[in-house]
């Protein structure tokens, strides 16, 4: 079980960090050039639009550049170096032949802080450019919200390797 916090939070960091910084990309302006539209992008994800809320939002070239402001302001970018000693820390801790639980719950408190500071700087920052966004494009954004959720909701009650059943659909 403390395996397992270990490894729920190292995945969580992990992945709050890299959502972080595709938003950088947000305002990104698309390639014309199939080989440099998917340089730099994660194709198993199917690049950043993945995990950028404002992709598809057909932003004007003021709304980007007011994004890119907001992103700039937005806090410092991750420290992966701090990030990835945290993570070898908790790994330390974790390849003992004693637990200690009070160590553990300390450097546990300590990721969970750094990781809930990045939300919130993102949050915060996610909030104002939605703020920028036309009554269209807001209503474009919850409607991609919202089918972001449900192809999640799919993706989780679908287990690998089971075959679908007649009754699924």
């Amino acid at each position: 079980m403390r395996k397992l916090t270990a490894m729920i939070v190292a995945s969580t960091l992990a992945l709050s960090s890299a959502s972080f910084a595709f938003a950088a990309e947000t305002t990104a302006t698309p390639a014309t050039d199939a080989t440099t539209a998917t340089q730099g992008k994660m194709l198993h994800h199917k690049g950043p639009q993945h995990m950028n809320p404002f992709a598809g939002l057909n932003l004007t070239e003021q709304q980007k550049t007011q994004m890119k402001e907001i992103m700039k302001d937005s806090g410092a970018r991750p420290d992966r170096a701090a990030m990835k000693a945290q993570m070898d820390q908790m790994h330390n801790l974790v390849a003992t032949d004693s637990f200690d639980e009070a160590k553990v719950k300390a450097q546990i408190d300590t990721i969970t802080k750094a990781q809930s500071d990045r939300m919130l700087d993102r949050a915060r920052a996610e909030n104002k450019m939605y703020n920028l966004l036309t009554p269209e494009q807001k209503k474009q954004f919850n409607e991609n919200y919202q089918q972001r959720a449900a192809k999640m909701e799919h993706m989780r009650d679908h287990k690998p390797g089971q075959e679908k059943s007649a009754t699924a659909e």
